[in-house]
């Protein structure tokens, strides 16, 4: 299956790279980059693995997620593609959630 990123998702992920770089370090900056591919690569094949979020409970979409270090790959299964959302630090307060999400929209 398919999997498509939003552009959110891709600005996330390159700031949480930059971010972690000079934080950290280049070696933990490119292991959790690599870890959010290995999750997109899952995706690909087990479309359903992720679990479902419920904050979003209620929403016409299931919005199901993954759990990268403290970081949550939210995302949507299709017809014919996974669609990821976007990336959300779990440390945050959870009705930001919504407010980020539907800034992809």
């Amino acid at each position: 299956m398919e999997v498509r990123t939003s552009r959110l998702f891709k600005q996330q992920v390159a700031e949480l790279f930059r971010y972690l770089k000079v934080t950290f370090g280049k070696r933990i900056a490119v292991s959790v980059r690599d870890e959010i591919k290995e999750q997109l690569l899952r995706l690909k094949v087990f479309p359903n693995m992720g679990a479902v979020e419920s904050q979003l409970e209620g929403e016409p979409e299931v919005y199901r997620y993954l759990i990268v270090r403290h970081n949550k790959i939210l995302y949507t299964v299709e017809a014919d593609h996974v669609f990821v959302y976007l990336l959300w630090d779990c440390r945050q307060e959870p009705r930001s959630l919504w407010n980020l999400l539907k800034e992809t929209e």
